[in-house]
């Protein structure tokens, strides 16, 4: 009996033992799959904020002048030269725009802008207390970008 006693401890010492080798290979591949994952994640973050970097991105405000005039600042917040930008808004606002000739502006070159002079009519429905502008643009490789914003009057 204390042969097989031992026999059976023997073994258990073995199972174990090999269990233990094993599990210790099974937790370094397990950190190599996580560190592999990281970088991976990295990789993408990093080429996400270069293709970010890259593009133009055309915003607007309103900018209060007098009683019923204003001006629509357009700029490009973005990293790279915007073609062919544009501004619109709904035509039910009873909105002048004295700068039409300006657009489609040519070329918007990172952090420039540019103004539109607009008007209200007042006498018509009231001016609304807010507007949707819709700025449109193309980037280097020809592809459309497109931003709506609502702006305060």
């Amino acid at each position: 009996m204390g042969i097989a006693a031992l026999s059976i401890s023997g073994v258990s010492l073995l199972l174990s033992i090999v269990s233990f080798i094993v599990s210790i290979k099974s937790q370094r591949l397990q950190n190599k799959v996580n560190e592999i994952e990281l970088k991976l994640k990295n990789y993408e973050l990093t080429e996400k904020e270069k293709e970010q970097h890259k593009s133009p991105c055309i915003e607007a405000r309103i900018n209060h002048i007098t009683k019923d005039k204003y001006k629509i600042k357009i700029w490009n917040s973005g990293n790279s030269i915007a073609k062919n930008v544009s501004a619109s808004w709904d035509k039910n606002y009873k909105i002048i725009n004295f700068d039409q000739e300006k657009m489609p502006f040519e070329f918007l070159e990172p952090q420039k802008s540019f103004e539109l002079s607009i008007s209200t009519l007042y006498g018509l429905n009231g001016s609304p207390g807010k507007m949707k502008i819709i700025t449109e643009w193309e980037d280097s490789n020809g592809e459309k970008g497109g931003k709506e914003q609502w702006c305060d009057l």
